[in-house]
């Protein structure tokens, strides 16, 4: 199926939803084709390197109604991200703030919920890639709420460095 969608996975900032995604079969033959965009030779410095590594995963999301799915759907896609890392780029170990990145975007974009009768409760992290190895998060509700005269659209957090993700936000 997703062979007749190439143009999807030119950029790695590219957007999926995958609202029952089970084990991530789907999610993980995505990452990997977003992951062959990504190359330590195009990006020789290993921050930049890391940051589109982790912007590839950032624009991917995931629901099941089991916890069990999303346990290993997210497994499933950091043992993709760890093997390309280390055939691609096997003079590079990954920083901690990259491995502890890499777990907080599942986390957040791999939910557990009920697509069909919660949608209104589901709400990601919108990561939005900045300069120099930044990232702007936003909550992002899956549906939008009715606006209405006292609508408050969701404040973007700070843009913050990849290796600070998984970092406590201060108030």
């Amino acid at each position: 199926m997703l062979d007749l969608i190439p143009d999807a996975f030119r950029q790695v900032d590219n957007r999926f939803l995958e609202p029952a995604c089970g084990s991530g079969n789907f999610l993980v033959e995505i990452l990997a084709r977003k992951l062959g965009r990504v190359s330590s030779i195009r990006h020789q410095v290993q921050g930049a390197y890391e940051h589109y590594l982790l912007r590839a995963v950032a624009s991917l999301y995931g629901i099941d109604i089991y916890p069990d799915n999303v346990t290993e759907a997210r497994s499933r896609m950091q043992h993709v991200v760890n093997e390309h890392y280390l055939l691609d780029a096997n003079t590079w170990v990954p920083t901690e703030g990259f491995v502890l990145a890499l777990e907080e975007v599942l986390v957040t974009n791999i939910v557990c919920a009920d697509t069909l009768n919660d949608a209104e409760r589901i709400v990601f992290t919108e990561y939005v890639p900045g300069p120099r190895g930044t990232f702007a998060r936003t909550r992002s509700p899956l549906v939008e709420p009715e606006q209405d005269l006292f609508y408050t659209p969701p404040t973007p957090l700070p843009a913050v460095h990849y290796s600070d993700l998984a970092k406590p936000v201060r108030p």
